[in-house]
């Protein structure tokens, strides 16, 4: 398997999942023609793809999903519950499939187990995928931690988890104080130390590489982040596992495993 996080962060949320000559998007939060360059700039043809599957229907995953979806004629997979929060505001969609919460369902080689995470958005989901044996888990939006959170990103290989903001500095920044009581609320996103937590209860001997997601250009940094991470997580740096930053501006860094 390979991923690649072709943007992650509040101004749009995009990762490409491969294996085996089949790919997917996870959600589609920058704009179609920006998502387009950055395929093609990793090499993917955007109509090769399997299709969209969508976590929640804030604007930053799914700004771009009627655009891509029409023009290639990819398939979206969302919940209802999200359907009815962005229905009217993405335009058309070329083929609109639904998955049941909970329920796991297959694209193309991909098993995929959305499972329900708290978040200020309706049925917001994140999402663990596999096959065969190799599997990543991607959760890029939760304001707290989960005991079922905690079991779905166990046992993989791979784990894209949430790291949005250093709490001082989104206590002495710039945002209006209703939008840092949104942001530290349980239903809001988690904070340095809150995903270095979570990374201490499902850290295990199969996991190689964490990818540090949906980091606030305001109230966070990336030395900030990692630090964090690497602190919370000795044994699993001694034994070389990898951690790093998805950006908001950068395309990758892809891992394989």
């Amino acid at each position: 398997m390979r991923i690649t996080p072709l943007a992650s962060g509040s101004s749009g949320n995009s990762f490409l999942v491969q294996e085996n000559g089949c790919a997917l998007l996870v959600d589609a939060g920058l704009s179609g023609k920006q998502i387009t360059e950055r395929l093609e700039a990793v090499g993917v043809d955007p109509g090769s793809l399997r299709g969209i599957i969508v976590s929640h229907g804030h604007s930053d995953h799914v700004k771009g999903i009627g655009v891509l979806s029409r023009k290639f004629k990819l398939s979206v997979f969302m919940n209802r519950g999200t359907w009815k929060v962005i229905e009217g505001t993405v335009g058309k969609i070329h083929r609109l499939e639904f998955f049941e919460t909970g329920r796991v369902f297959q694209l193309g080689g991909f098993h995929i187990h959305p499972f329900s995470v708290p978040h200020d958005c309706a049925a917001p989901v994140a999402f663990r995928i596999s096959t065969g044996s190799a599997g990543v888990g991607i959760a890029t939006d939760l304001g707290s931690i989960t005991g079922l959170v905690a079991t779905l990103l166990q046992g993989l290989q791979v784990v894209v988890l949430e790291s949005n903001h250093d709490p001082v500095m989104l206590r002495d920044g710039p945002y209006p104080w209703e939008l840092k009581q949104r942001v530290r609320s349980r239903l809001g996103h988690l904070s340095n130390m809150e995903s270095a937590q979570l990374l201490q209860r499902i850290v295990s001997d199969e996991l190689q590489s964490v990818i540090l997601a949906h980091m606030s250009q305001t109230n966070n940094r990336v030395e900030l982040a990692l630090n964090c991470a690497k602190a919370s997580l000795p044994d699993f740096v001694e034994r070389k596992g990898i951690i790093s930053c998805a950006l908001q501006n950068e395309v990758g860094p892809t891992i394989e495993w």
